[in-house]
Parts: C-alpha cells; structure tokens; sequence
C-alpha cells in the first residue's frame, strides 16, 4: 500500500508545493537585493555623519542606530539565506523532504529571525516619533498616540515569539493571531506618523512650494518615511488574505512585501538621518514657523532650487550646518528685498509709479517681476 503525499493531508497538489519552493527562493535573492540598496544608503549616510559638524556624541549615537539596522537586516538576511540553504541541499533529496521541513522549519533560526525584525522595528519606529517629535516642537499631545502604538506593537511582538514557541514547544495554539496584531500596530504607528509629518510640512511650506520643485518632493517622501507605511500597509493586506483568505489556499505573494519590508525598515529612518546630517533638512526652529504669506511662490521655490543645489563641500551649506542653518531667512529676506527694490532701479516715470504703487499697498503683477 502506498502512502499518500504529505501535502494531500494539506489540500496542496505538486503545483502548490512547487509554487512554495519557487517563492521560498525568488523571495531571497529579492532580500538580498533589496540589502544591497541598503548597504549603499547606509554607507552614504555614515559618510554624511563622519562629515558633520555636529558634536562627538550626537554622531556617535546617529551612527549607532544606522549601524543597527543595518546589522539587523544583514543577520536576518543570513538566517534567511541559511534556511534556504537547508531547504534546498540539506533537505532537497526529494520532494517530500522539503515539504516536511518547510513545515517544521528550523526554531533557534526562526526566533532569531523574529527577535531581530522586532528590535530593528522598534528602533526605526522611535526614530519616526522623535521626528514628530521635533516638527511638533514637542507636544506631548500629539505624541501620546504614536507612543502608545509603539509599546502595543512591541508587546505583541513579544507575544507573538512566546506564543510561536508554546506552540512549538507544548502544542498549544493561541485564538489570539498575535502576528496580525504586530502587523497592525506597526502599520498603525508609521502611517499615523506619516500623516503626522505630511501635514507638517505642507502647513509650514504650503502646498504649492511643497509640489513644485524637487527639493519639496523628496522632503515629502524623505521625511515623512511615505514608503516605510506603503510596504507594511501591503505586507498587512498580503497576511490577512494568506490566513484568512477562502480564494486561494496558496497564497505565496505574502513572502515579497515581506523580504522588502526588512530593507525598508532600515532604509526610511536612514534616509531621515542622512538628510539631516547632510543640511538638507530645515532647521529645527523653522517648523514653529508659519510659511510667509506675502511672499511669492515662486520665489520660495528658487531660493529652495538654489539651497538643493549646493553641493555637500560648499562652504556656504557647510558653515550653515555649524550654525542651525541661520542664514535661510536672511536669503529669503534678501530675495524679498530683490523683488522690492526692481522699480528703483528702474529709470522714468513709470519706475517711480511703480514705487509709490508698492508704497501705497499695491503689488506687482507677475510681469512686472
């Protein structure tokens, strides 16, 4: 009498396990991309550090966190390369072999993995609140939320790795799918956070001298970590769907946002650090600041094109660094004194017409500028 495939205990055919196995390794090599990106974001960002005038310790400890995460993504690409190695060598004589440790796995690896990806998360999820933190100059009302979602994220990401190992070790299942509420917590606190800082800068820049130019666009994706909540609202939708789904038994497309959101999780709060470091970053007293209601857009967005393109060396963004980026306003005032001063120089009776109309109130038509 023969026995039966192990997957028919599991309502999977041959074309189930394959797509698994298929999935199992595209999945990797796409990790390992995804790690290669960071590795070059981070090593620009720990040369941003090295280069700053800021002190000692304020790089030491920006250069730390960096480093952890990438650590961390680096350890959890290892353990991820090893499992596949035991997939497909050490267990690869036959197809069943496979399967039966692709159900059982390899724990110490397993938890390794999960304890690295929680401490990598929660160390980037910080980094977005202190951010909040710093564009809100510290109300502790708007902080309170994405606080709290980070200490709930973090407990049941705990939960979530007693909860695997009870199971493992006791065979006890929990009613509660503590991965699912880590998931949702976290996509909670980076989109709330998102949202947060979205509306911080379009209130402090506007929404036109936030779109208009480069400088306004990056610092909306930059800053607010945008692809940071994108990739972990998808990993969310691609979890629930995979255990809670009737459509498809084999639901492989979970494991992609998967392997990204290890990368990115250590890519969107490098960014940060790396445009701060960089002097790209507005200074932290011009976010109490409202956006100048009389002046032009379109000049805000020179000046704006004029900062973006100075390059890392220049003297000028250099000694702006070194002293909180004092001169900003002065270059906005100069620019706003510019434009006052054309009809002066001017020669005529139509330059000192245009004069007494800037005397008495009146503004320039865009022409006239």
């Amino acid at each position: 009498m023969t026995m039966s495939p192990p997957w028919e205990d599991y309502g999977l055919t041959i074309a189930d396990v394959q797509s698994i196995m298929s999935t199992e390794l595209h999945s990797t090599i796409l990790q390992a991309f995804c790690h290669g990106i960071h590795t070059s974001i981070f090593s620009v960002a720990l040369y941003y550090i090295i280069e700053s005038m800021q002190s000692i310790r304020k790089r030491t400890t920006l250069a730390g966190i960096i480093t952890f995460l990438w650590f961390a993504n680096t350890v959890i690409l290892g353990v991820q390369w090893k499992y596949v190695d035991l997939y497909f060598i050490a267990h690869g004589t036959s197809l069943e072999t496979e399967f039966n440790f692709d159900l059982t796995g390899d724990i110490p690896m397993t938890i390794a993995l999960d304890i690295f990806r929680a401490l990598s998360v929660f160390v980037a999820d910080l980094i977005l609140v202190w951010r909040c933190w710093v564009l809100y100059g510290g109300n502790l009302k708007v902080m309170a939320i994405p606080a709290l979602c980070v200490i709930t994220e973090t407990i049941s990401a705990c939960m979530a790795i007693v909860t695997y190992v009870e199971n493992i070790n006791f065979g006890s299942a929990s009613r509660t799918n503590w991965s699912l509420v880590y998931y949702s917590m976290t996509m909670a606190t980076n989109s709330l956070c998102t949202i947060l800082i979205l509306f911080r800068i379009v209130r402090v820049s506007g929404v036109g001298a936030s779109l208009k130019t480069y400088r306004g666009i990056i610092e909306i994706l930059v800053e607010s970590a945008a692809m940071y909540a994108i990739i972990y609202i998808a990993l969310l939708i691609a979890y629930a769907y995979q255990f809670y789904g009737t459509v498809d038994p084999v639901m492989t497309a979970y494991s992609y946002p998967e392997v990204i959101s290890f990368s990115i999780t250590g890519i969107a709060p490098t960014l940060i650090i790396a445009r701060v470091m960089a002097g790209q970053s507005r200074p932290n007293d011009s976010w109490s600041r409202p956006s100048l209601p009389h002046m032009r857009s379109d000049v805000l967005s020179s000046t704006e094109s004029l900062q973006f393109a100075s390059g890392p060396n220049h003297s000028t963004q250099t000694t702006s660094a070194s002293t909180g980026h004092a001169t900003a306003d002065i270059d906005l005032e100069v620019q706003a004194q510019e434009i006052v001063e054309v009809p002066r120089e001017q020669d005529g009776d139509e330059g000192r017409a245009e004069a007494g109309a800037l005397a008495s109130g009146h503004k320039l038509s865009p022409g006239n500028v």
